[in-house]
């Protein structure tokens, strides 16, 4: 069976509850990653998917609108009954000094280019 990858928008703090390295990972490296691996996206902002998407090279969408990360009872992230030791996180990168306004959807045109963590439970 492929592994399945997680991935993400952000990732809630309040769901770590066991030890994880994050680190830094060029997007090159990460398309490598996911080459051939079925993705398993929880992706909660619909205004940056498709930038997102494009910026990958494949698809992000999540299988359902808005999907809830839950802790499996290894206090693991797991989406529906699939649970995982690591996750990948796609975060933008906006032009200098820029900051969303509170309550304000960002738009694809503000992101300058994408980070990538990939979290990984020990």
């Amino acid at each position: 069976m492929i592994e399945a990858m997680l991935i993400g928008n952000t990732f809630p703090l309040t769901l770590v509850r066991r030890r994880l390295t994050v680190d830094v990972v060029p997007l090159e490296e990460f398309r490598r990653m996911a080459a051939g691996r079925r993705i398993v996206s929880f992706w909660g902002h619909a205004n940056t998917l498709h930038a997102a998407s494009a910026a990958v090279g494949f698809d992000l969408s999540p299988a359902e609108e808005r999907p809830v990360l839950t802790l499996s009872p290894e206090a693991l992230p797991a989406l529906g009954d699939e649970v995982f030791r690591e996750c990948w996180i796609l975060s933008p990168d906006f032009r200098r000094s820029f900051r969303p306004a509170v309550g304000d959807e960002l738009k694809p045109d503000e992101i300058c280019s994408w980070q990538c963590l990939h979290l990984v439970w020990q």
